[in-house]
């Protein structure tokens, strides 16, 4: 349900900026790639030990190439293990070399809390080069940056309720 949530807030936010896009008049407008970064998860209930899936997914809703598209994020290696696309230290680095307006692109981070509680979810941090500027001769690179939609807080059970909770006989756990 928090997901279906965020999702619709995702949705009514990329319409406010594509509303705001195309109001622009011509003479004003200015072409330029404006790439936005969406968080999410679809791990319900997310439980100690067990794999928590998270997915980046990057969209162009501008009208040129946005290029060196990097994405970093970071978990607690004290509260989460690694397990893929993730190095050992926690850290999250993506980098797609070019998106085209309209483009989309998407990549999974997969880590296994190792507590449960409340996981209060960090921003993940976009940074790209805008092309319309780029390709321009005499003018600096036109470094852009920003940050994912968030998480939020996540409650994390723990791996004795996870068993109560997804067992199909008391014995079980």
């Amino acid at each position: 349900e928090k997901s279906k949530k965020m999702k619709l807030i995702f949705l009514l936010l990329l319409c406010v900026l594509l509303i705001n896009c195309r109001s622009q008049s011509d003479s004003e407008h200015e072409a330029s790639a404006r790439v936005i970064l969406y968080k999410s998860t679809e791990t319900n209930p997310v439980a100690e030990g067990v794999d928590f899936l998270v997915s980046y997914q990057i969209i162009n809703i501008g009208d040129v190439t946005g290029i060196n598209i990097d994405i970093v994020d970071k978990y607690d290696p004290k509260s989460f293990e690694t397990t893929e696309n993730i190095n050992e230290d926690g850290n999250v680095a993506f980098s797609l070399k070019e998106l085209a307006p309209g483009g989309q692109a998407s990549f999974n981070v997969t880590v296994r809390p190792k507590l449960f509680g409340i996981y209060e979810s960090t921003r993940a941090r976009i940074k790209y080069i805008n092309s319309a500027l780029n390709e321009m001769e005499g003018v600096e690179s036109d470094y852009r940056s920003g940050y994912s939609t968030s998480l939020g807080r996540i409650k994390i059970i723990s791996a004795a309720e996870y068993a109560r909770k997804s067992s199909y006989y008391i014995r079980e756990w």
